[in-house]
């Protein structure tokens, strides 16, 4: 929903448009690593903006900062994946917008719909299947990625991806065939999600 209206924005001519999508591009030559980094040092209760909230009186001491990151609820990890995977799906669907043009929507608006309308009934559909396609690549990606969960997740529980990367780095030999198991099951989960997301999303697109 955030790469869709991003493309929107993107997609109107206005002032500073080309230093906005500049801006909107820029993270997708950041590594992940740097960019789990990056959250860890500005949202952890010892990093940038905790102190900061402490300096200004906001709050007690860096302590008392919302637990970002190393949360169960893997607020931090959902942060990184968002401020990195919005942009790569917003310039697939803003490509997608500027290959179709503009002129289904204007015959629908000159047939009398609105903007939301037009948008909803005309190029909603017709831009959805770019939009599953890039989500079930991040989907892929992200289901498989240790990195961010490594840096930026709790001792516990642990991401299935960290589990198997730490069997497979383990100094015991007998943990590699149980980290090659779970990479398996990381597989064919990720595999039968997609498979699902897309069976669903091509009903979706046929209505």
């Amino acid at each position: 929903m955030i790469a869709v209206a991003a493309a929107l924005l993107l997609r109107q001519s206005f002032a500073g448009r080309r230093a906005t999508g500049f801006l909107f591009r820029l993270n997708l030559t950041v590594p992940h690593v740097v960019g789990a980094i990056g959250i860890l040092y500005l949202f952890s209760q010892s990093g940038f903006f905790a102190r900061m909230a402490w300096q200004v009186g906001l709050i007690a001491g860096p302590g008392t900062f919302p637990a970002l990151v190393f949360d169960p609820r893997a607020i931090g990890i959902l942060l990184h994946y968002v401020w990195k995977e919005v942009p790569f799906i917003g310039l697939v669907v803003l490509a997608q917008m500027q290959a179709l043009g503009t002129d289904h929507e204007s015959v629908a608006r000159t047939l009398g719909a609105g903007r939301w309308q037009a948008f909803r009934h005309v190029l909603l559909p017709l831009i959805l299947p770019g939009v599953l396609a890039a989500s079930a690549i991040v989907f892929a990606f992200t289901f498989g990625s240790y990195e961010v969960p490594l840096l930026l997740g709790p001792s516990h529980p642990q991401a299935l991806p960290v589990l198997a990367y730490r069997a497979y780095t383990d100094v015991d030999p007998a943990a590699r065939p149980q980290a090659m198991a779970m990479a398996v099951v990381i597989a064919l989960l990720s595999g039968a999600m997609i498979w699902a997301y897309l069976r669903a999303a091509r009903a979706l697109v046929r209505r």
